[in-house]
């Protein structure tokens, strides 16, 4: 019996010996493995219950947000439509205070769809719908669709390729996420400066994308740990609050075979590359 139990089956039962000494450490002995099972018991079942109680969590998260995009992104086509003046002539002051508030909208977008994904990759559910993109015209896609964040942060984008035509098999749509949130990394962390770079390079081993700003760089206390999941503060090197924009960027880069590192300028300001291997 003293085996089995050795062995985790605390069902069994110590016979009692002759003597009163053995028979009461048999009793305790049984009483103890009662005990343990109680406890064991009492285990299971308070890790089924917080189980249950992180899926509903989860599933709540995940709902909220996804009801909350879809008005963001109605806001931010608005913001636009008033700032081109299609219901009329706006005043010079007018159109400062939409600028304001279509940048508070931007954030407020990525923070939402940065949730979303972080969600589906912890939930298994970040799959990835892989086509060959050419990568010189998605860049091209993201600058011009970001052109009036650009404007409004007065901000020049400086693009360049060595090569005209880079095809990569990936997901358009979450690869699109991660140049997104490296831009708006550059934007925020470069208020005093004004050029942010792209640069596209391929060779024979990889392709490599790097976003390039001429801002506070990084504290070299916190260059290990940015793409850590919440890894955050106004000072930290992230794109919102929450710690999630540079997070969920390096698992979706990591889902394609690739890597993101960053580093700090000689000069000022940082370098985000992502790397994918040929």
């Amino acid at each position: 019996s003293i085996t089995s139990a050795r062995y985790g089956n605390l069902n069994v039962k110590i016979e009692g010996g002759e003597d009163i000494l053995t028979k009461q450490l048999s009793k305790n002995t049984n009483a103890l493995f009662e005990s343990i099972t109680d406890r064991d018991k009492m285990i299971q079942e308070y890790i089924e219950k917080e189980k249950e109680r992180q899926n509903l969590k989860q599933d709540f998260i995940s709902g909220f947000t996804h009801d909350l995009k879809v008005p963001i992104i109605a806001q931010d086509n608005t913001y636009d439509l008033l700032l081109n003046e299609n219901f009329g002539k706006l005043t010079d002051k007018q159109k400062i205070a939409i600028q304001n508030l279509k940048i508070s909208n931007n954030d407020l977008k990525e923070l939402v769809l940065n949730l979303l994904d972080v969600q589906k990759y912890e939930n298994g559910a970040l799959c990835l719908n892989k086509e060959s993109v050419e990568l010189n015209q998605l860049i091209n896609e993201i600058i011009e669709q970001n052109k009036s964040i650009f404007t409004i942060q007065n901000k020049n984008i400086i693009f360049n390729s060595n090569n005209n035509e880079v095809f990569y098999n990936l997901d358009k749509f979450l690869f699109k996420r991660v140049l997104n949130n490296l831009i708006s990394n550059s934007i925020t962390h470069s208020k005093d400066s004004k050029n942010i770079e792209i640069n596209l390079t391929q060779n024979k081993d990889n392709i490599k994308i790097s976003v390039k700003d001429e801002g506070r760089g990084i504290d070299e206390t916190d260059i290990n740990n940015i793409f850590e999941k919440y890894y955050t503060a106004s000072k930290k090197y992230s794109n919102t609050s929450t710690g999630l924009g540079l997070y969920i960027s390096n698992k979706i880069i990591s889902s394609h075979g690739g890597k993101i590192t960053a580093k700090n300028n000689e000069s000022k300001g940082a370098t985000f590359t992502i790397t994918l291997p040929l």
